[in-house]
C-alpha cells in the first residue's frame, strides 16, 4: 500500500515551495475578507429591512391610532349632544314639577340637569385622551361609583338600542302596510277575490 506523503520517486522529502505558502495564505486572506464582506452585507441588509419594517409598522399604527382618535372625538361629540339634551329635557320636567307644585322633585330634577349640563360641556371641552384620564382617575378614586355609572350607561345604552330598533321596525312595518295599501288602492288594478 502505498501512501502519497510528498515523497519523491527517489524517497527524497519534497518541501513545499514558498511561493506555494504565499499562494495558500493569499487565497485564504481573500476568502475570509470575502466572508466577512458577505457577512457585513447581509446583516447591513437585515438592519435595513427591520429599520423599513418598523418604519412601516409605526406608520400603519399612527393611521390606525388617527382613525381611532377621529371615530372616539365623533362619538365623544355624539354623547355630549346627547347628554346635553337629555339636560334640557330634565329641565322642562322640573319647569313642569314645579308648575304642580312639586318643589322638592323639582329641585332634584333641577340638580340632575344641572350636573348633566355640566357633564356635557366637559366632553364637549376636553378631549379624548383628557377624558380618559378623568375616567381613570375617578374609577382609582371612587371604584364602586365607577362601576354603578358603567352599569347605569349599559342599561341606558342598551334601552336606547331596544328603543332605536322598535322605532325602526314600527317604521318599516307602517311604510310596508303604506305601501300596499296604495297599490290596493290604484285605478287599474285588481286584487284576487277569495284567494284565487
Amino acid at each position: 500500500m502505498s501512501t502519497h506523503d510528498l515523497n519523491g520517486s527517489n524517497g527524497q522529502q519534497i518541501a513545499p515551495t514558498s511561493q506555494l505558502q504565499d499562494q495558500v495564505k493569499t487565497d485564504a486572506a481573500a476568502l475570509a475578507n470575502q466572508a466577512k464582506h458577505d457577512l457585513d452585507s447581509i446583516g447591513q441588509r437585515a438592519k435595513e429591512d427591520v429599520r423599513k419594517l418598523g418604519n412601516d409598522v409605526g406608520e400603519k399604527l399612527t393611521e390606525a391610532t388617527d382613525q381611532v382618535r377621529s371615530f372616539a372625538g365623533d362619538q365623544k361629540d355624539l354623547a355630549a349632544g346627547q347628554i346635553n339634551g337629555i339636560a334640557v329635557a330634565i329641565s322642562k320636567v322640573a319647569n313642569e314639577l314645579t308648575g304642580n307644585d312639586q318643589r322638592v322633585v323639582a329641585r332634584y330634577a333641577r340638580d340632575i340637569a344641572s350636573g348633566l349640563s355640566t357633564v356635557g360641556r366637559t366632553i364637549e371641552e376636553r378631549d379624548v385622551d383628557d377624558l380618559m384620564g378623568l375616567a381613570q382617575d375617578f374609577g382609582r378614586k371612587q371604584p364602586v361609583a365607577f362601576l354603578g355609572a358603567a352599569v347605569l350607561a349599559g342599561f341606558v345604552a342598551s334601552r336606547f338600542a331596544l328603543a332605536s330598533n322598535l322605532r325602526r321596525t314600527t317604521k318599516s312595518s307602517a311604510e310596508s302596510e303604506e305601501a300596499t295599501a296604495s297599490n290596493a288602492s290604484a285605478p287599474g288594478t285588481t286584487q284576487p277575490m277569495g284567494g284565487q
